[in-house]
């Protein structure tokens, strides 16, 4: 299984910064980076691809996530998270 993510964002670059320094906590609820993507026409969109381990886990680090809005380090304004699986 794997989550797809997508975070409306200040600025990639800044976010970037904040996503890496999160790398321990995604690797404590099982998550791996997968892929990161930025879009090509808006520097306010980045995109996310997770290896999922464990699904509650999971789900703790989005709620986790959402509710710590410190740990983007300010930089994220909206997100969205999808389970998703090879069809």
């Amino acid at each position: 299984m794997q989550l797809i993510c997508e975070f409306e964002v200040t600025g990639f670059d800044d976010w970037k910064r904040a996503f890496d320094a999160d790398e321990e906590a995604r690797r404590n609820a099982g998550l791996g980076v997968l892929q990161v993507w930025r879009a090509a026409d808006d520097s306010a969109r980045a995109f996310v691809l997770l290896a999922v381990n464990d699904r509650g886990r999971a789900n703790d680090w989005i709620a986790r996530s959402n509710a710590l809005s410190l740990d983007d380090g300010g930089t994220v304004n909206s997100a969205s998270h999808h389970f998703i699986e090879t069809a």
